[in-house]
């Protein structure tokens, strides 16, 4: 597939007019331009795999688990494409994290997509040799670049740019991953919901650059009912950063980003 800049930009402002109307929000000129340049250069970097992908959005459902303790029923749900490359063939599941973030909290991972596998191969009886993460978060480097126009930049940091990150395949862990969703389910099923420390919500997670108040708590639709959240709000300054977080909706920009590109858009 030839695509260039100009039609990837034809598709990416029709698919942005059809989430706008589907979902009803829309977002400033800045973060549109980020999305767009996001998914132009994750084009560039990952067109060999996107143009070998033989299973596009792969729906994947393990039924009828039980939960350890109680035996709630409950299924578990996943999307995922497949890549058959050369005599083997890859699963491939795509994150947004930034490659660090992913790294430092790769068991998760590996056991969700063992999971995964395990539906694919054991339940739809199909073969896999490896399964795979896709950071589709731009590094930052790359970003850089691109603010600054250097087209040597955004070559160099595109080539030194990895974005896929094998995981390997193993059985082994698919038990305990199922277990411990299943212990998730009863902790929902029985109202067992536990907020971090407020000084949590100050902290950074390893390969993070924003505190876990700013990457998690902006995206939970309660956190103004949240007693940890409100304790992060006032000791940030009261009132007035309270009306702040109340007219934030989320979004995957940074305020590194947003401040650089608010900056910009004055000059």
């Amino acid at each position: 597939m030839n695509l260039d800049e100009q039609e990837i930009r034809a598709l990416f402002e029709e698919n942005y007019e059809f989430l706008k109307v589907e979902g009803g929000h829309v977002v400033t000129d800045f973060v549109k331009e980020q999305a767009f340049q996001q998914v132009l250069w994750y084009w560039k970097k990952n067109r060999a795999i996107a143009e070998r992908v033989t299973e596009t959005e792969v729906h994947l459902v393990l039924p009828e688990c039980r939960s350890p303790e109680s035996g709630i029923r409950y299924s578990l749900e996943g999307v995922v494409d497949i890549v058959r490359e050369g005599e083997e063939t890859w699963m491939y599941d795509l994150k947004t994290p930034e490659r660090a973030a992913i790294e430092a909290n790769l068991d998760s991972y590996r056991a969700q997509l063992n999971v995964y596998a395990h539906i694919y191969k054991g339940l739809r009886g199909n073969e896999l040799d490896n399964c795979a993460l896709i950071s589709t978060a731009l590094p930052q480097g790359l970003k850089a670049a691109i603010r600054s126009g250097s087209a040597e930049g955004m070559e160099r940091e595109l080539a030194g740019w990895d974005p896929v990150i094998p995981l390997g395949y193993s059985e082994e862990e698919v038990e305990a991953m199922i277990e411990d969703f299943g212990r998730t389910v009863e902790a929902i099923e029985a109202g067992r919901f536990e907020a971090p420390p407020p000084s949590r919500l100050k902290e950074k997670e390893e390969g993070e650059r924003n505190i876990f108040a700013w990457k998690t708590c902006r995206n939970c639709d309660i956190r103004f009912s949240c007693p940890s959240f409100r304790a992060h709000v006032r000791g940030e300054g009261g009132n007035s950063s309270f009306r702040r977080w109340l007219d934030d909706y989320g979004s995957e920009s940074s305020p590194e980003d947003f401040i650089d590109g608010n900056l910009r858009e004055e000059e």
